[in-house]
């Protein structure tokens, strides 16, 4: 695999992570810079740690009742 094909699945692979971050409180930009500082695998162990954001717990909130 060339260098070059390597840096765009690892973007890439850091954008998934990012999207699926931006329903946390860290965000889409907080969660795509770690997960391009560190592997996205360890950057979604640390969205499995994050909880998600006021915003959506009282919107699930709001749904129940």
């Amino acid at each position: 695999m060339t260098p070059v094909i390597a840096v765009v699945l690892y973007v890439a692979f850091a954008l998934l992570v990012g999207l699926c971050g931006s329903q946390r409180r860290m965000g889409f930009f907080g969660t795509f810079l770690i997960s391009l500082v560190v592997t996205p695998v360890v950057a979604v162990l640390v969205l499995i740690l994050t909880a998600p954001s006021n915003r959506d717990e009282r919107d699930r909130r709001a749904q129940r009742n």
